[in-house]
Formats: C-alpha cells, sequence, structure tokens
C-alpha cells in the first residue's frame, strides 16, 4: 500500500480512535455483564477479549473511514498507545490497578489482539471511505 508512512500518521487520530475504542470497549464489557454473558473465573479474559475486538475494530474503523492514509500504522499507533496508557497508569498508580494483573500470556494475547482488530478496522474503514475499492487496483 502507497500510503503506510509514518509523514501520513497523524497523532490526533490516533488519540481519537484509542478513546473511541476504550469507550466501545468498556460498553461492550458492560453490556455482556449486564446481559449475564460475560464468563467469570478463569474464563473472564474471553469476555475481555470479546469486548476489545468489537471496540478496537471499531476505533481503527473511525479512524480509517475518516483519515484514509496509512490505516495499518495508525492501527499499530492506537495499539502503541494503549501500551502507553497502561505503562502510565501502573507507573502513576502503583499496586492499585489489580485487575490488569495476571498472566503475562494473556496479557501480551489482548495487546496482539488489539493490533489485529484495529489494523484490520483502519482497513476495513479506508476500503468503506473509497468506496468499496483499494487504491492502485483497477475493477476487473
Amino acid at each position: 500500500m502507497h500510503t503506510e508512512h509514518l509523514t501520513n500518521l497523524h497523532l490526533g487520530w490516533v488519540i481519537g480512535g484509542w478513546a473511541l475504542a476504550a469507550v466501545v470497549t468498556g460498553a461492550t464489557y458492560m453490556a455482556l455483564v449486564g446481559a449475564g454473558l460475560a464468563p467469570t473465573g478463569d474464563a473472564t479474559v474471553w469476555g475481555l477479549a470479546l469486548a476489545m475486538a468489537v471496540g478496537f475494530f471499531s476505533g481503527g474503523l473511525v479512524v480509517g473511514m475518516r483519515w484514509c492514509d496509512a490505516p495499518i500504522i495508525h492501527g499499530g499507533a492506537i495499539t502503541f498507545f494503549s501500551v502507553l496508557v497502561w505503562f502510565a497508569g501502573s507507573v502513576a498508580l502503583p499496586g492499585s490497578i489489580e485487575a490488569l494483573e495476571g498472566s503475562a500470556r494473556a496479557a501480551l494475547g489482548l495487546v496482539l489482539l488489539q493490533l489485529v482488530a484495529s489494523t484490520s478496522g483502519g482497513w476495513a474503514g479506508r476500503g468503506m471511505a473509497l468506496g468499496g475499492e483499494i487504491a492502485g487496483t483497477e475493477a476487473q
């Protein structure tokens, strides 16, 4: 894709996409809990994973639709910003974020899920904005 350049990265869209992803993730998880569909105990990560997939896909989708340049870099930057927010929260509030403690495999899996969801959302949003066409290809 010829638009994937760091010069096409827009920090405002990254922060806005992350904020939207966080809101949609929270709303989706609360809806799952309210409907009694969020598992408890060791399976809690599955409800969180579903909520994150929906939230970060929607964040990437909106950024891809509104800012068509570099949807994959924007999706990666949304995920990186999420890691920065987690790091700042763990430094500023040490010991008080018990929900973030747990398996390193689960945490890394959730970060990978954020990356896949936000980049695929950005790709889909760009495709929607361009009318279903991928730039640089011709209709057959």
